[in-house]
């Protein structure tokens, strides 16, 4: 659930949708995003130094959500640099102390709310670019979703598997769900896989390691059955 859905229909719509989910069984996530809204904007400044009222204002908001009634866990999406991270010298550090100090502040509301983030899917430039530090990170956060979008990085199902898998044996403690893209691409062609195709990037996912997969989006995603994938000896979800 997005959190602009409490703006856009205030607490008490988005408390009852909410309970209605939980009552179909469905667990809650908040998405939220951390370093865009309208604009990007960077968690420290060109100078090292951290822009800590914005940062508090979002970890705040991570805990609010944390507190909410029926919420299972929240989500950081927007957890980077757009591409300028080597611009600022303390990129890598801000993210992380952003993380580190959100997932705290969760975890102080309700020990048993998730705490996951969407990365980028590319391990030996997430640092440069983006300030994504995958191995700090993966100590701090319950799950990590690489968002490996096969379509925009004109890739295929092979590059589903060694990517997650990479990120499997690296991690420090937080599971990999693996982010799929449910449609071709995000270069005007947002034709939906078909279930088979779907069907088959999941398990290539749980096969390489992935405790689960995530699909995006919603709307423009064919719908597979999740009980057919079949877990393998490195995926106990």
């Amino acid at each position: 659930m997005h959190s602009y859905a409490f703006t856009a229909y205030g607490e008490s719509s988005a408390i009852s949708w909410i309970k209605q989910a939980n009552d179909c069984g469905i667990k809650v996530h908040i998405w939220m995003q951390v370093a865009y809204e309208g604009g990007w904007h960077a968690l420290s400044n060109r100078d090292g130094s951290f822009d800590y009222g914005y940062i508090n204002e979002r970890i705040n908001q991570a805990k609010y959500y944390a507190g909410v009634p029926g919420v299972s866990g929240v989500h950081f999406d927007y957890l980077r640099y757009p591409r300028t991270a080597h611009n600022y010298p303390n990129a890598v550090n801000s993210i992380n102390y952003f993380v580190s100090n959100a997932v705290s502040a969760i975890k102080s509301v309700n020990p048993n709310c998730l705490a996951s983030a969407a990365i980028m899917p590319k391990p030996s430039s997430m640092v440069y670019y983006y300030g994504q530090s995958f191995s700090t990170l993966s100590k701090y956060l319950d799950f990590i979703v690489p968002m490996v979008y096969k379509g925009n990085h004109a890739k295929n199902t092979a590059w589903i598997r060694d990517v997650t898998g990479g990120f499997v044996d690296h991690s420090n403690g937080a599971q990999v769900w693996t982010g799929l893209q449910a449609y071709r691409s995000d270069d005007d062609d947002e034709t939906p896989l078909s279930v088979s195709e779907l069907t088959g990037d999941a398990q290539t996912s749980l096969n390489a390691g992935a405790k689960g997969v995530i699909m995006f989006r919603w709307g423009v995603t064919s719908y597979i059955n999740f009980d057919s994938l079949v877990k393998s000896s490195r995926s106990n979800f």
